[in-house]
């Protein structure tokens, strides 16, 4: 965040997202909850997700990128104590920031109707307890607030502000509904501020220049990669079922050889060769 302002964030859900990313040129991704729900469980973002497996959905990213990870970490899973929990299990498993929200549990997607909030004390004492359990001063808290649909902008902007007070190093405001909205919480939280791009929701798709003149610091687009994957399978799949056979289908298919190249298939290839050669009888 220091060397870029606003920092572009794309939303990844698997090892492989990841990776694309990572050759795009991005230094940090953001493992979406919802884009994990839709994934892993084929479910909605409506807090069927659990801890354990977002958790272990990040380490497989971190063992296979060297991508900065942003974790979604929805409620924190519970309380206070469960959130210096989940902390510590994220620092473990290599991930550099957390996002928290005050949503009432179980939790729904920012941009769903029908959302409930807690109070902003229980969501402090989560605060307090996550800044308290990370063992790495550059791990980052990310705090997020829905309060803007369900008690109006000015509690979201107080609550932004007092969450930055307990701990937060970036505060997200969740679905302001236009531009002067976004304007008003960029400018009335001194912390730095992120907004969350989500295509065809509540909040006005901007170009990044001007997410970066209204004053936000990260830019998140948490689902465009999904969707797009949806997309693309559906087509895949609706071809080869209606003509058998992929010839010919909507969507481009990567080739045999840089499928291999993107799963690094000869460095893999390679530990083989050389356990083998290092047991030849020539080499004893």
């Amino acid at each position: 965040m220091a060397q870029s302002t606003p920092l572009l964030l794309p939303g990844l859900h698997d090892a492989l997202s990841a990776r694309l990313a990572q050759r795009a040129g991005f230094d940090v991704g953001y493992l979406s909850g919802s884009a994990t729900a839709m994934t892993l469980l084929g479910l909605p973002d409506i807090g069927l997700l659990s801890g354990a497996e977002i958790i272990e959905q990040a380490r497989r990213i971190t063992a296979v990128t060297e991508l900065a990870l942003v974790c979604d970490g929805d409620t924190g899973f519970g309380n206070a104590v469960n959130v210096a929990y989940t902390v510590k299990a994220m620092e473990a498993a290599g991930v550099a920031a957390i996002q928290l929200e005050d949503q009432t549990y179980p939790k729904r997607c920012g941009h769903f109707a029908g959302k409930s909030v807690t109070s902003a004390e229980e969501m402090l004492q989560k605060l307090y307890a996550a800044a308290e359990a990370r063992g790495d001063g550059d791990f980052v808290i990310i705090a997020r607030t829905d309060a803007r649909a369900v008690h109006g902008l000015e509690e979201a902007i107080d609550r932004g502000r007092r969450y930055a007070e307990a701990g937060a190093d970036i505060i997200f405001v969740e679905a302001p509904e236009s531009v002067a909205e976004l304007g008003e919480v960029a400018s009335a939280i001194s912390a730095p501020t992120l907004v969350n791009v989500v295509e065809g929701g509540r909040t006005p798709q901007l170009p990044l220049t001007q997410y970066a003149e209204l004053g936000f610091s990260v830019v998140l687009y948490p689902t465009a990669a999904v969707r797009t994957v949806t997309h693309a399978l559906s087509s895949l799949y609706g071809h080869l079922r209606a003509e058998g056979t992929t010839e010919g289908a909507p969507v481009s298919l990567v080739s045999f050889s840089g499928r291999n190249e993107i799963n690094d298939l000869d460095a893999w290839q390679a530990i083989g060769n050389r356990a083998a050669a290092a047991a030849s009888p020539q080499a004893r």
